[in-house]
């Protein structure tokens, strides 16, 4: 799981400050990003950090596909 804290770029209109989402992701175990699409601030993290926990859950046998999902493809 990935804890994605988006708009990061309207300061002013902020709810959470990131080191209270930061430390909510540590307290469940996952990672925190903060994005914004406008200024295409870590849009790209984010789906990298989800892919690679997905990548690591799959390779010690962790993660299992659904049967008949078609498997997933690590490229």
């Amino acid at each position: 799981f990935v804890l994605v804290g988006h708009k990061c770029d309207l300061v002013a209109e902020r709810a959470v400050s990131a080191e209270e989402a930061g430390h909510l992701a540590a307290t469940l175990g996952m990672a925190f990003v903060e994005t914004s699409a406008r200024s295409n601030l870590n849009v790209e993290l984010a789906f990298q950090t989800l892919a690679g926990g997905i990548q690591q859950a799959l390779e010690p046998g962790r993660l299992t596909p659904h049967q008949g999902c078609g498997a997933i493809r690590l490229i």
